[in-house]
């Protein structure tokens, strides 16, 4: 056990644990006056009148989705080597992303807590614990933080999956060539940057990271597998949705 914890501290023997809390607060800051911006300067839409919340909810996820799933991008872009070494490669720009998304995460978190929508949309919270649970552990323990990075790879998807919404709260046409286009895209992309990531995630947790003792690896891929099953339900209330309804939609009219 003393080898498994002095093998985590070495890995992140050189970050400063003082930034990566700084950008958390930043981060749950900015996240809410973007929220109160989206309150005062947009106008809700029509359809969301009845419930404003979660459309603003929604508006600040896009933006999260739309930082950190570029961010993301950079990452591996400018560190292609994290793929070789997803447990032990560290540096500040990957560990202040996962410190970013971890303060988006807790001020969701509160953002449902103040308006009582823990226990009615257990999902999302559930996810949150999930997410919160693993990005904490990473900041703490500074080890596995590309692994964090490979996750938060579902954030390019999460830009057209949260897209899909809005354009669905601003009453666009689902025959709209626009909301057709981020339909296939948000499809193709969800495979790739969820299904993906995940699978990846669960053979580092399972196969690779030594400094996890037996408890810890169960732990991670306990946590793992639950995120998977949440994705297999969306993906498949997605293509019930997008793909088996609006073909339906399309047969009765043309033979309407």
């Amino acid at each position: 056990m003393a080898d498994d914890n002095s093998e985590i501290k070495s890995v992140g023997s050189d970050v400063d644990r003082r930034i990566a809390f700084l950008v958390v607060v930043v981060s749950i800051v900015f996240f809410r006056i973007s929220n109160l911006v989206t309150s005062k300067y947009i106008e809700t839409p029509p359809r969301a009148a009845s419930d404003p919340w979660r459309w603003r909810n929604l508006f600040v996820s896009w933006i999260h989705a739309i930082l950190c799933g570029s961010w993301d991008i950079m990452c591996f872009t400018a560190y292609p080597e994290m793929l070789e070494d997803l447990d032990g490669h560290m540096n500040y720009f990957t560990y202040t992303l996962v410190a970013f998304s971890t303060g988006y995460f807790i001020y969701d978190a509160l953002d449902m807590f103040f308006n009582n929508r823990l226990l009615q949309d257990w999902g999302v919270t559930l996810h949150h614990i999930i997410v919160l649970i693993c990005f904490i552990y990473s900041i703490w323990t500074s080890y596995a933080t590309a692994i964090v990075c490979v996750a938060l790879l579902v954030e390019v998807n999460g830009v057209f999956l949260h897209a899909r919404k809005l354009m669905q709260i601003f009453q666009f046409s689902f025959e709209h060539k626009i909301y057709v286009l981020n339909k296939y895209i948000n499809l193709i992309t969800f495979v790739i940057f969820r299904g993906g990531p995940i699978s990846r995630v669960f053979y580092e947790f399972a196969y690779k990271c030594p400094a996890f003792n037996l408890p810890l690896r169960g732990v991670f891929i306990f946590l793992t597998v639950a995120m998977a099953c949440i994705n297999v339900i969306l993906f498949w209330r997605l293509c019930k949705s997008d793909v088996l309804l609006t073909s339906r939609r399309k047969y009765v009219k043309e033979n309407s």
